[in-house]
């Protein structure tokens, strides 16, 4: 991820980079995800898809701001917990601690990130630079965002180019 933080997909054959047949499963998709001891993600939102976060080691405190919430709250979570974070939701995750935190990712539908030449063509994800203060400075509508181009038909012209990448030449 842009902010160092790892991740690494297991099952997700919508990701130009997996290696798996783009047709083997579209209704979620897996990934792990490590935070370093003592850093923080940035913030980002999934602005189409749902995404619970399992904890397999370590602690997290994740901070987020729902549409229908009126400001970010955070909860903490050890190992065996998990979160669900629904679309248009802004998240961030922190590691207090010293040692790595080790997650699960599981997406619904299956997370789309289409790369082609060298560049991003398309990604359910937008990484935001502004912290809290800033996004709610700008009413929960940073530009990034709103520039960002992500809506159901870009993800459908997305999954329709991961498709004709893997029909065979005639």
């Amino acid at each position: 991820m842009p902010d160092a933080t790892k991740v690494f997909p297991l099952l997700n054959c919508r990701d130009s980079t997996s290696g798996l047949a783009w047709n083997l499963l579209k209704d979620f998709s897996l990934a792990a995800g490590e935070i370093e001891p003592r850093r923080h993600s940035k913030i980002h939102v999934m602005p189409l898809v749902t995404q619970v976060t399992f904890v397999l080691q370590g602690e997290l405190e994740a901070w987020m701001k729902d549409a229908d919430q009126p400001a970010p709250y955070s909860l903490r979570l050890e190992a065996e917990q998990a979160i669900l974070t629904r679309p248009g939701t802004f998240l961030q995750f922190r590691n207090h601690t010293g040692l790595p935190c080790r997650v699960l990712y599981i997406v619904s539908p299956a997370y789309i990130f289409l790369v082609e030449e060298g560049r991003v063509v398309y990604d359910d994800s937008v990484v935001l630079e502004e912290d809290w203060e800033e996004l709610k400075r700008v009413n929960w509508a940073p530009e990034k965002l709103l520039k960002s181009r992500i809506s159901f038909e870009a993800r459908r012209a997305a999954e329709k180019r991961l498709a004709n990448r893997a029909q065979p030449p005639s």
